[in-house]
């Protein structure tokens, strides 16, 4: 079982949608998956057509409030066409339980006690997913700790970019406290339009960053219709339209991504 989290410091661009299609595409290819939704807004939760203002389904906020069991949060192939595709939903709720569980002992370590107690269920996966929000909470924490790879995401923009290199220093100086190997493997640049300068000058500046240009993934994802329209329909790129652009980046970043390993 591999743990992987999407994190970086800047909303709005477009973690959940990388974290939906990269899922679909494992899903296809006959590995089993769990997708576990630590965001408050359960924008992934959503996407998976699970209606948070309808159903009545138990929340992330269990685990770290209740040690919930494995077996009574996660929801069984909600995707019709991937039944090895499962879900851990993300709510609102998820703030509430940030603020009364930032004074407890241990606090960054609730989320890794929850998964040795029920490895016999986790361990059928060989994937679990994390969707986080735009912070470095408590329970984010929990989530970067476990992860075999952080995969951070940013679109053009410096404001993105800033999010983006925000997150890796703050990571930085918390596993340092923590005795911990930097584990952000990965950084996907999203929303690219093909043929405008300014995206092309960004990704170039990019590919030059002392930092980011060790992890780059060589593919952008492209700011594609098909993809919004794809996640409105409540499916991944790869159930929606192979044809699109947005389907043959995604399968290049998701070759990339198992070559390097971090998938």
């Amino acid at each position: 079982m591999k743990t992987i989290a999407i994190g970086t410091l800047k909303g709005g661009v477009g973690k959940t949608q990388t974290v939906f299609n990269i899922v679909g595409f494992l899903a296809e290819m006959g590995k089993k998956v769990l997708v576990f939704d630590n965001d408050p807004q359960g924008n992934t939760t959503n996407d998976f057509g699970l209606d948070k203002r309808e159903s009545r389904f138990i929340g992330a906020e269990e685990i770290y409030e209740n040690d919930i069991k494995a077996d009574d949060i996660i929801i069984k192939s909600p995707i019709e066409g991937l039944s090895n595709l499962d879900i851990i939903p993300g709510t609102i709720l998820l703030t509430r339980t940030e603020m009364r569980v930032i004074s407890l002992a241990g606090r960054e370590l609730i989320l890794k006690n929850w998964f040795k107690k029920n490895m016999k269920v986790l361990s059928q996966y060989d994937y679990v997913i994390f969707d986080t929000n735009p912070s470095m909470s408590v329970i984010n924490q929990n989530v970067f700790l476990i992860a075999d790879s952080i995969i951070v995401v940013s679109d053009i923009g410096m404001n993105s970019l800033d999010g983006a290199e925000y997150f890796i220093e703050l990571w930085s100086e918390i596993i340092e406290r923590l005795d911990k190997e930097n584990n952000i493997k990965a950084f996907i640049m999203n929303k690219y339009r093909k043929g405008v300068n300014v995206d092309r000058d960004f990704l170039e500046y990019i590919k030059e960053h002392e930092v980011i240009k060790e992890i780059l993934v060589d593919t952008p994802i492209p700011l594609n219709t098909k993809l919004n329209e794809a996640e409105i329909n409540n499916l991944p790129i790869n159930m929606y339209d192979r044809t699109s652009t947005g389907y043959k980046a995604f399968k290049k970043v998701i070759n990339e991504l198992m070559e390097k390993g971090v998938i």
